[in-house]
């Protein structure tokens, strides 16, 4: 795990919170929290108030290895739990039923064109220059 206190010190800092406040919503002092700054950890249950207080992710106090991390996809966005990111992998079977999905549409759109045609539907932004719509000069 990563030094908690210097991350949670950093997050307070970089987003402009107030210490004061900070410590007032996870139920201790000023002093203490001055204290966890310089601890490399804390109790869990005191992670999640402190993480819920300044918007912190919990995820950023965690080491995750490479190959896990990869492993899996992760949506983060700004939340009120702090800020996220957005991990989309190419993915080849997507993109293979993508591709079938787009020609599927296309053969479905053929297939609408000639049955309208062979009802007499005119297709449309086709045949605008039918007689109904030419004016005559007079």
């Amino acid at each position: 795990m990563k030094h908690i206190g210097k991350i949670l010190k950093e997050h307070i800092e970089s987003n402009h919170l107030v210490k004061g406040e900070v410590a007032d919503k996870v139920g201790i002092s000023y002093n203490y929290l001055s204290t966890i700054f310089k601890q490399e950890s804390v109790d869990a249950k005191l992670l999640e108030k402190l993480c819920i207080a300044t918007g912190l992710h919990p995820n950023v106090v965690f080491e995750i290895p490479e190959e896990l991390e990869n492993s899996y996809k992760d949506i983060w966005a700004k939340t009120i739990l702090g800020t996220a990111k957005v991990h989309i992998s190419a993915n080849e079977d997507l993109k293979a039923i993508l591709a079938e999905k787009e020609r599927v549409i296309e053969e479905k759109e053929r297939t609408i064109q000639i049955l309208m045609a062979s009802a007499g539907i005119s297709i449309p932004g086709r045949e605008r220059d039918s007689n109904d719509n030419k004016t005559t000069a007079k």
